[in-house]
């Protein structure tokens, strides 16, 4: 009876991690089919490439998921290997956002984004396959159907790509590129892994890796770009520079956390040092230096001094410094509520650390939906500096450098949970990007508040109802019909209350209220990190179906 209850377990959660793979194929082909319209040679063959990676990550889930991972002590536990994910989603988020561009110089930097993320995403699908396939008696063919499969969706997005990387380039040199921007990617995403064992996913790492390159080679074709003129574009950068900072931002404190990491691996501060003195000054030194080199970068390519512009977005309107003591009093309030909840001993029950977890993405919601309605470009850049913030502070517990190390330590072990298993602590940066990776992406649409709507208000309301009311539960997994049902009610409550406060009252419900189902089923079956995969979703099908 055991055994055969273990099986049917094992059944459902296949089958329910089929028909999750199913969302990310479908919305991959749906995006495709908006951005080759109206058709031409280029988008007919990118259209292709992207149907053919969709139906490889059906592929991915019937045959090669069922195998175990190579190396399962490197990926975070309880979770499926989330190859499909990795596989899909960065080509989603990018054809998604590619949709809401205007025509000019913003959907020119798309283009080479839409080609590398399709380069990428065939390499990795390529590379996954055949690293499942095991010396088998089908090996030979399997190896050869896989890599000629791959080779044909190379030569096509180099075919696609060929005005993406400029006039000069030929189909030669756009294969290269897109391989050594693969192997850049491969490479990025091992090192994440190695250096963070069990704390993402194949699939959530080789989504990091994936943005991260795609970051990378835009600042430095911009970079390229500058080398090669007198003057830039004045007007372009003055409305855009906001890209700009943050991708400075992303690359210095990648490069920073890696240099950090090595230095403290090499053991040359002993504990007490690290904790005094000395190791705030490897901390400040690291960081000052790639600020420094970072505020330099985007002063030279774009002319226009970044500390002042910060200083004009934060305080150059009489919104933004409302917005600006708006969220001084709400950390306030919430500061002082959690003094208080320090002393309530029912906190220690599973449903109060849950409450409380949820409550940070309550406040996450109450900050950022007014931020977006009255304060937009303010919003922007105070994603980028809370990103900072926690990164520094994250590298202050995990490294265990400066007096403070062991207060934020407790604190953040506070709120940990099963999928933190790893060296670092991931939840408070997967809520801060689940809500700011639509808003960096997007544009004026509600899409670009998914991640703060699906997370602020949708997710805690599935976790509380369910915790509470559940009684029915999705096959194989944990989470109840009654919390998916509240996730849509609520998700779909919080946009009608964006669209009036937006003035577009009664526009799109239908289609609202199916964003909100699928979203909502996707929150219930996946097992990757819903605060990442699942408001670049919403995104993306809200975009889709603009």
């Amino acid at each position: 009876m055991t055994g055969d209850n273990c099986g049917g377990a094992s059944r459902h959660r296949r089958q329910r991690l089929f028909y999750e793979a199913c969302i990310p194929a479908l919305l991959l082909t749906l995006l495709a089919c908006r951005y080759g319209v109206p058709p031409s040679s280029n988008s007919t063959v990118l259209c292709a490439v992207a149907l053919a990676l969709s139906l490889s990550s059906l592929v991915i889930r019937l045959v090669w998921s069922s195998k175990d991972s190579i190396q399962p002590h490197v990926y975070r536990p309880g979770a499926d290997d989330g190859a499909v994910w990795g596989s899909l989603l960065v080509p989603i988020s990018v054809l998604a956002t590619s949709i809401g561009a205007e025509a000019g110089m913003e959907a020119i930097r798309l283009h080479p984004a839409i080609v590398l993320s399709l380069g990428m995403s065939a390499t990795f699908t390529a590379h996954y396959q055949w690293s499942r396939i095991g010396k088998t008696a089908l090996y030979a063919e399997a190896s050869c159907f896989i890599w000629m499969l791959w080779l044909a969706c190379t030569v096509a997005v180099g075919y696609a790509g060929k005005s993406a990387f400029g006039d000069a380039f030929g189909l030669t040199q756009a294969i290269a590129v897109l391989l050594i921007v693969s192997a850049a990617q491969h490479m990025w995403r091992n090192e994440i892994l190695r250096s963070l064992p069990r704390s993402f996913t194949m699939g959530e790492a080789a989504v990091f890796a994936q943005g991260l390159t795609l970051v990378a080679v835009d600042f430095a074709i911009q970079l390229g770009y500058r080398l090669r003129s007198d003057e830039p574009d004045s007007a372009y950068w003055e409305s855009n520079m906001h890209v700009l900072c943050l991708e400075a931002v992303v690359l210095g404190l990648w490069m920073a956390g890696s240099v950090l990491a090595r230095v403290m691996a090499t053991g040359v501060l002993g504990k007490r040092a690290r904790r005094g003195i000395p190791g705030l000054t490897v901390l400040g030194s690291v960081l000052g230096g790639f600020g420094v080199l970072a505020l330099a970068l985007v002063s030279y390519i774009s002319q226009i001094n970044p500390v002042r512009w910060i200083l004009a977005t934060a305080f150059g309107s009489a919104a933004h410094i409302a917005v600006l003591a708006y969220w001084a009093a709400l950390l306030a309030v919430a500061g002082a509520i959690y003094a208080v909840a320090q002393g309530d001993v029912s906190e220690s029950t599973k449903f109060m650390l849950h409450v409380k977890r949820k409550s940070y993405h309550v406040l996450a919601a109450l900050m950022f939906v007014p931020g977006w309605v009255y304060a937009r470009p303010l919003l922007y850049m105070s994603f980028a500096v809370a990103a900072a913030g926690f990164v520094v502070a994250e590298c202050m517990r995990a490294l265990d450098l400066g007096p403070c190390s062991t207060s934020i330590d407790g604190f953040m072990r506070r709120f940990i949970d099963y999928r933190d298993a790893g060296p670092v602590v991931t939840a408070h940066f997967y809520l801060l990007l689940g809500c700011a990776l639509p808003v960096w992406l997007g544009h004026d649409s509600v899409a670009s508040l998914a991640g703060v709507l699906s997370l602020g208000v949708a997710d805690t309301a599935t976790s509380l109802v369910g915790m509470k009311l559940g009684r029915v539960r999705w096959p194989g997994t944990t989470k109840t019909v009654e919390g998916t049902v509240a996730f849509c009610l609520s998700l779909l409550a919080a946009i009608g209350v964006v669209l009036r406060l937006k003035g577009d009252v009664g526009v799109g419900w239908y289609w609202y209220a199916q964003v909100s189902v699928v979203v909502g089923v996707l929150e219930a079956w996946t097992e990757q990190n819903d605060n990442l995969v699942v408001p670049l979703c919403m995104y993306a099908l809200m975009q889709a179906l603009s």
